[in-house]
């Protein structure tokens, strides 16, 4: 049994590594679930569209609000507003890592059952780290824009109703 411990210790310690360094504040995740249910589906689809952008990519922020400040939609909008649209797309890019991580977890497990090469576990394991690293700085980033906002992201979108 004194045997067993050790390798277990290394067995998990491996798995150890790929983790969240800092969580998404839960005012975020209310936030984006208010807005979404009230906004307008243009600004919907363009959460959606940026989001599914920043798959697999580092996120800059401030190349987002810039990008944002070039859509025809968002024109009426100051930088607060902005701020708050970048947040929700910000956490839908976050919920996108997730579905993508659930998916490689799952597809690792059905390819450990059958034979597979020692480069697609290492390319499978490298996508992992990479998107858990991004959830990481998204959830450092909309932490920073929540702070920035402080408590008034809802008042904030309602141009956007």
């Amino acid at each position: 049994m004194k045997n067993i411990l050790p390798l277990l210790f290394l067995f998990f310690s491996r798995f150890s590594i790929a983790q969240v360094n800092v969580v998404m504040p839960s005012e975020a995740n209310t936030f984006y679930q208010n807005a979404m249910l009230t906004i307008k589906p243009g600004i919907k689809n363009i959460i959606e569209k940026n989001a599914n952008k920043l798959t697999r990519r580092r996120v800059n922020v401030d190349s987002l609000i810039k990008e944002l400040h070039k859509i025809p939609l968002l024109h009426g909008g100051n930088e607060k507003d902005l701020e708050a649209i970048t947040v929700l797309i910000l956490v839908q890019a976050s919920r996108n890592a997730d579905a993508n991580l659930k998916d490689l977890v799952i597809h690792m497990r059905h390819s450990n059952s059958e034979m597979k090469n020692e480069e697609e576990e290492e390319n499978c394991k490298n996508t992992a780290a990479l998107l858990v690293e991004n959830k990481s700085e998204i959830a450092q980033s909309i932490s920073v824009i929540m702070k920035k906002l402080s408590g008034s992201a809802e008042m904030v979108m309602d141009k956007f109703k």
